[in-house]
């Protein structure tokens, strides 16, 4: 049998199960004496031919499908998409099974071509259709480009026709072609015309964090492979977009909690929380892909930029663990905590003594965990020896500075050490006071701002270089005020700061600071260590409270601040 291939196919590693068809196969030799309506020697061996026009429209939330307009999220049906309908009207003296692929019609707004029919039919389409309905019938959208991205093909023999699709390597730049060329649509039913309805979802992807050369990209659903391919960052960014089939060969709904993306060797998550995929819907996703970063770039000089991690820093104290905690916004002291000597109450710390990282050289260690009252005259605060002896250390030395990033593998930071830092007073500085940056809301070079999320956590949201504001999210003021500007000021939602997150924005919760075994002003004061010490028993830290911003006050070493640490991104 000879098989007729639409388009061009592909060895597909993973299809969409076959929807069978029924139509007259293409090849001149298959059919013999059946001849076409028209009689004429061309249409011989075709089946019997029936000229169609057909209404089309959509159902549900249509604003995710067909040809796509970004600006004005606007879509309509375009030149070369086509209309794959297919059917059998089993009534007595019927047309039987029949099939034909229509031509969208620009200046009519409807699709029309030839089907072909097992049978003689003499009738409208829209009696067949009609007819059919009480067996079977249904429309299928063949959006225009598919044919150059390769991945859908129509084959069969006689009239048991079937076509089949694959995403296998068929992927976008844009959300925009990737809307127009992904988007499968269906119908099942006619009346007065076929109501298509979405079939697949499309995955909208921004990856930061790349190196240069190209990149393979997977999506896997668990141990399934939905889609593979290679992508080609363009400063470090990838960007593109693919088309997502919503269940898995066993017609179970694919849980966005299971599916990972890896590019580059490395595993990116799509989410933790249950949620199926749901088709017609575009997905937004943005991700680094360094473990434990977000996707803003920022510049600390006139030369480096650096990704923040994803939460502040914490130590546990019974495993030894160090990690980011896992929302921006996350503490983990409060008011109500009574601590005790050396956290004895507390196993999982965040507010430090300055250089505390943990680093071990021969006898040494120092002690995130320490609370004493003490402000040590040598490098690091709380350092110690497990045996007791006393040490001497030259603040000048090589390890005059025991930065929580460098001397630490933190465990959902890449678990290695020499991976993250901390940034310098001079970097704080630049960073909240001279770097170029966005106009936000008529302001230049928006640097930060005071917020309040969620209606119950005060902290400073830095903007990145490169910035542009959510739609439907309020404008934030108070940017780059030095001055009093209260908390309250900008106020986010839970919704609001995803948005906010995903288009590149750090938050520094106010967690307040430890004197000691006491926890002083949380949801008041923001105080994080830079990796600058003053003097003997001095080091810097930002600080920014209701009444001013300061990116390099000098407090003891002792006192707990909080430690957010980078990743260089040059």
């Amino acid at each position: 049998m000879k098989t007729r291939n639409i388009f061009k196919t592909l060895a597909f590693a993973m299809m969409m199960p076959a929807m069978l068809l029924t139509t007259a196969c293409s090849s001149e030799d298959e059919l013999a004496n059946n001849k076409n309506i028209d009689n004429t020697e061309a249409a011989i061996n075709k089946g019997f031919s029936l000229p169609v026009t057909v209404n089309v429209t959509r159902q549900g939330d249509s604003d995710m499908r067909a040809t796509f307009n970004e600006s004005t999220r606007t879509l309509s049906f375009s030149a070369g998409d086509q209309l794959l309908v297919r059917g059998n009207d089993n009534s007595e003296g019927g047309a039987g099974r029949f099939a034909g692929m229509l031509d969208y019609d620009t200046e009519k707004g409807n699709f029309s071509g030839i089907i072909y029919t097992e049978n003689s039919y003499s009738g409208t389409a829209d009696a067949l259709f009609t007819a059919a309905n009480s067996n079977w019938v249904g429309a299928a959208l063949f959006p225009n480009g598919y044919e150059s991205y390769e991945f859908l093909s129509l084959s069969g023999s006689g009239y048991s026709t079937s076509y089949s699709m694959s995403y296998n390597k068929a992927i976008a730049a844009t959300k925009a072609a990737a809307v127009e060329q992904f988007s499968l649509e269906s119908a099942k039913t006619y009346s007065s015309g076929f109501a298509l309805s979405p079939e697949n979802a499309i995955f909208n992807f921004t990856i930061t964090g790349l190196t240069d050369g190209a990149k393979d990209v997977t999506l896997k659903d668990g141990t399934r492979t939905m889609f593979t391919g290679s992508v080609t960052p363009t400063s470090g960014t990838a960007a593109f977009a693919l088309g997502a089939m919503i269940k898995n060969y066993m017609d179970f709904p694919v849980n966005l909690k299971n599916v990972t993306l890896t590019i580059d060797g490395t595993d990116i998550d799509i989410t933790d929380a249950n949620k199926n995929l749901t088709a017609g819907k575009i997905y937004n996703i943005t991700r680094n892909a360094i473990p434990g970063a977000l996707v803003g770039k920022f510049s600390v000089s006139s030369t480096d930029k650096v990704y923040f991690s994803k939460g502040n820093l914490q130590y546990t104290k019974s495993t030894g663990i160090w990690s980011f905690m896992d929302h921006q916004y996350s503490t983990v002291e409060t008011t109500s905590q009574a601590i005790g000597d050396d956290y004895a109450s507390q196993n999982v710390v965040s507010l430090f003594g300055w250089g505390t990282s943990g680093w071990d050289n021969g006898n040494t260690y120092y002690q995130p965990y320490n609370t004493a009252n003490v402000n040590n005259s040598s490098k690091g605060y709380g350092y110690g020896p497990k045996n007791g002896t006393t040490y001497t250390y030259d603040l000048t030395g090589t390890y005059a500075n025991a930065d929580w990033g460098l001397y630490n593998a933190i465990s959902n930071g890449g678990n290695t050490a020499n991976t993250w830092r901390t940034l310098t007073k001079d970097e704080w500085t630049y960073l909240l006071t001279t770097r170029s940056a966005s106009t936000v809301n008529g302001t230049a070079d928006a640097r930060y701002a005071k917020a309040y999320l969620f209606g119950t956590t005060h902290g400073v949201i830095i903007f990145p270089d490169s910035y542009t504001h959510p739609a439907g999210v309020a404008a934030p003021t108070g940017i780059n005020a030095t001055d009093y500007t209260s908390w309250d000021g900008n106020r986010y939602t839970a919704t609001d700061w995803a948005k906010m997150e995903a288009a590149g924005c750090v938050f520094l919760p106010a967690a307040g600071w430890r004197d000691a075994t006491t926890i002083r002003k949380v949801n008041e004061y923001v105080r994080y260590w830079t990796s600058t010490y003053n003097s003997a028993g001095f080091a810097y830290n930002v600080g920014i409270m209701e009444s001013n911003m300061n990116p390099a006050n000098y407090n003891q070493k002792n006192y707990g601040y909080s430690v957010r640490l980078v990743h260089d991104a040059n």
